[in-house]
């Protein structure tokens, strides 16, 4: 009899582990500074992102070096200079499809001056008077999706996530090539692009307190016809139940088209609830980042744990 009960107690727990696989809604935090982690807001969750990024830069010509711009249909030779003092405004909605896929929608604006500078377009003596100005306009679309293939269970090993977002919109020709001369012959039109970045994510908990992230992939744009690779790490520290210490470092980043090189940034992130977070965080850029987090419907996975004897059970 003593046997029979003990079997149905261990029939029970075992049970009772699978069955605490049920739905509840889980805390969101699926993006870390200027990194995606491998978390997913779960079905029905959403999240607001957005950043203030300062960007100013000045390329030109060497002094003996000339290149074609092409004005109304026309090719001249000139010197020219791209110029850039700006504030870049990334926004994005994302919104929990499934358990496991997440789809973000965006864009980023930028307010400021960035344009090109044709020297000796006037026919003048005066050096500060024969340069045209052509503003560029900066702005961008992009669709992200997400997908979490193996989430958190609690076994020891990372999760694991693949992410994508594919940019198209216009940016800047802020770099020259081994010729010195830049990509764009067209300064009054601006520079149009299209980019796509394939990504894979891992988020590893270490123990309630302690959570380390990476993420590696490329970036491919019309803009430089290359590819780059790109790496990024983070971490997040519990500073008390609902306050964690966020930090994290991309290699490079690309926003709007820009790189950015070695850019870190860090802040705080706080659990309203059970499931909603508010973040934010400094950049090195400089600039800063919010975002706020609402948490759907997930599956928590717990990997099972029989007893191994009776000397496992309370009786």
């Amino acid at each position: 009899m003593r046997l029979l009960y003990n079997f149905r107690f261990r029939h029970l727990l075992f049970s009772f582990c699978f069955i605490s696989s049920i739905l509840f809604e889980s805390l969101a935090g699926t993006q870390l500074g200027m990194m995606q982690t491998a978390d997913t807001l779960g079905k029905g969750g959403n999240s607001s992102q957005a950043s203030i990024l300062a960007y100013q830069k000045l390329v030109q010509n060497d002094n003996s070096v000339t290149q074609s711009a092409v004005i109304g249909n026309f090719a001249e030779q000139h010197q020219i200079k791209y110029r850039a003092k700006a504030i870049l405004l990334p926004l994005s909605l994302t919104f929990g499809i499934t358990e496991n896929i997440d789809l973000a929608i965006g864009g980023t604006y930028s307010v400021g001056q960035v344009s090109k500078e044709v020297a000796n377009f006037f026919q003048t003596d005066d050096p500060d008077k024969n340069t045209r100005v052509y503003p560029q306009p900066i702005f961008n679309g992009e669709i992200a999706v997400k997908y979490g293939i193996k989430p958190e269970s609690q076994d020891g090993l990372p999760a694991v996530a693949i992410f994508g977002r594919v940019l198209s919109g216009f940016t800047g020709d802020d770099r020259i090539n081994s010729d010195g001369e830049f990509q764009d012959q067209t300064p009054a039109d601006g520079m149009s692009f299209i980019a796509v970045e394939p990504q894979i994510l891992a988020t590893l908990n270490l123990g309630q307190a302690m959570r380390f992230h990476a993420a590696g992939g490329l970036h491919m744009s019309s803009k430089g016809l290359n590819i780059v690779p790109l790496l990024q790490l983070g971490a997040e520290f519990a500073l008390s139940d609902s306050i964690w210490a966020t930090v994290d470092f991309s290699r490079t980043a690309f926003v709007n088209g820009f790189r950015l090189d070695n850019i870190s940034s860090g802040g705080l992130r706080y659990d309203i609830s059970e499931n909603a977070t508010l973040s934010l965080s400094l950049t090195s850029k400089p600039g800063l980042q919010f975002s706020f987090n609402l948490g759907g419907d997930k599956e928590e996975v717990v990997i099972p744990k029989t007893p191994e004897d009776d000397m496992d059970l309370p009786f």
